[in-house]
């Protein structure tokens, strides 16, 4: 009788979950396709996605969720304007998945939702624009040392004001996507209530 009591469903099939991650990973397809210079006027949604889906969904199905339908738009993208496959950001989604599923999988604590929130976009910040420095594109990143580094994050740091729906958009999906789940399962999908640390 012990699953009468669990709070999360045991199966993969969690309707409220992963009705709110594709209608994100929907929004997610949208931003992807668009042109670059639309982009700044959307929010990112990609982190937040990733890490509600480790989090409320089963690692099984968020994996092949979000790197698939970042996979598809890369070929899209590959086929329509030969845009290189974006490689890193693969790496960015399995941390942000894992994000969700450590700090979020048993809670929905507010603090948990923005450390988890910040963490996956310092972590795409510091590996993406680290990646940048190391490719032999851009000779201003030439020599490889400490003070041409320093140059790759305050450019990061420059595009981040000029894109400050990066940052933003990373909370305002998770706090959205984390409160819609709390709020639809209280109401209509009980047996996808996740129980509050401490709360009996």
């Amino acid at each position: 009788m012990s699953h009468m009591i669990d709070s999360r469903p045991t199966s993969d099939w969690r309707p409220l979950a992963l009705g709110l991650a594709l209608t994100t990973a929907a929004y997610a397809v949208i931003y992807r396709l668009v042109p670059f210079e639309t982009r700044g006027y959307l929010l990112w949604p990609f982190g937040a996605w990733a890490m509600y889906s480790g989090a409320r969904l089963s690692t099984r199905v968020a994996l092949p969720l979000t790197l698939g339908v970042f996979l598809l738009t890369d070929l899209i993208l590959y086929k329509a304007s030969a845009v290189p496959p974006n490689y890193i950001f693969y790496l960015c989604l399995g941390v942000s998945v894992l994000i969700g599923r450590v700090l979020l999988a048993h809670s929905q604590a507010p603090s948990h939702i923005a450390a988890g929130a910040l963490g996956g976009y310092a972590f795409f910040f510091l590996v993406s624009n680290f990646v940048a420095w190391l490719e032999p594109a851009l000779p201003e990143y030439s020599p490889h040392s400490l003070e041409t580094l320093m140059l790759a994050y305050w450019n990061g740091l420059a595009f981040l004001r000029m894109q400050p729906g990066h940052i933003i958009g990373d909370l305002v999906f998770s706090f959205g996507l984390f409160g819609a789940h709390a709020y639809l399962a209280k109401a209509y999908f009980p047996a996808e209530r996740v129980a509050v640390a401490g709360v009996r």
